[in-house]
C-alpha cells in the first residue's frame, strides 16, 4: 500500500521549491521573473527553479576562510525549510529523509525540462559552469538531507495502520 503521507509530503515540497528562495532572499532574483514571466511562463518556471540551485558549496569550501554567516545563503535555508515541511508530513526519520531527496531530484528534472523547452543553454550549464552547477545540485542535497531527517524526526515515528 502507498504511503499516502510520503506522496502529499513530495507534492507539498515541489510546490513550496517554486518560492521559497524568495523567503530568504527577497529582491534579488525576483526582478528577473517579473521581466519573463510576461513574456514566457515556460523560462519564469525555470528561472524559479533554477534559482534553487544558485549556491555553489564547492566554491564556498574552496574559498580561503568560509565563514559561517556565509554557509546559510538563502538556497540552503530553502531547501532545509522545504524538507523540513515535506519530511514533517510524510511522519519519520527515513521517510523524512526520502522525501527530501526525492523532492530535490524532481526539482531538478523540473529545472533541466523546463530550461530545454525555454531554450535555455544547458550545454553552457554543464560544461563550463560545471563546477557551479554540481555545487548547487551538492548543496541542495545537502541542505534537504538536514531538513528532511530534522522534519521527519520532529514529527515523530511513522505508524502503520491497517
Amino acid at each position: 500500500m502507498a504511503s499516502y503521507r510520503l506522496i502529499f509530503g513530495i507534492i507539498v515540497g515541489i510546490i513550496l521549491s517554486f518560492f521559497t528562495v524568495y523567503f530568504f532572499n527577497m529582491m534579488s532574483i525576483i526582478n528577473n521573473i517579473e521581466l519573463y514571466a510576461g513574456a514566457d511562463l515556460i523560462r519564469a518556471i525555470a528561472l524559479l527553479t533554477g534559482s534553487n540551485f544558485d549556491f555553489d558549496i564547492i566554491t564556498y569550501v574552496l574559498e580561503s576562510p568560509p565563514s559561517i554567516l556565509g554557509f546559510f545563503a538563502p538556497e540552503i535555508l530553502a531547501w532545509i525549510f522545504i524538507a523540513y515541511i515535506s519530511g514533517t508530513i510524510a511522519k519519520g526519520l527515513k521517510r523524512g529523509f526520502i522525501s527530501g531527496i526525492v523532492v530535490v531530484v524532481l526539482v531538478l528534472l523540473i529545472w533541466v525540462v523546463s530550461s530545454i523547452f525555454a531554450g535555455v543553454d544547458l550545454m553552457d550549464l554543464f560544461t563550463v559552469q560545471l563546477i557551479e552547477t554540481l555545487g548547487g545540485i551538492i548543496s541542495a542535497i545537502l541542505g534537504a538531507t538536514i531538513g528532511g531527517l530534522i522534519g521527519g524526526l520532529i514529527s515523530g515515528p511513522y505508524e502503520e495502520s491497517l
